[in-house]
């Protein structure tokens, strides 16, 4: 599910992400820090934004892994 919410390609605040995936704060930046680590996704940390790397984004789709949940 976080990744199918990030596939869209845009910016989502840590807000938007804990209400939708009803995570709590640690498990989200537990979560972010790993995909950021391996440069999966982009963080705004300064606005607390996230968005997935392009790169990943086309890997995301190409595995059809968004449509299952």
């Amino acid at each position: 599910m976080f990744l199918a919410l990030l596939s869209d390609g845009k910016w989502h605040g840590t807000g938007e992400l804990l209400a939708k995936l009803e995570l709590n704060e640690h498990d989200l930046q537990e979560i972010t820090a790993f995909l950021d680590n391996y440069d999966f996704v982009e963080m705004d940390k300064k606005n607390g934004k996230v968005k997935i790397n392009k790169d990943f984004q086309k890997l995301v789709a190409q595995t059809n892994y968004v449509a299952v949940e």
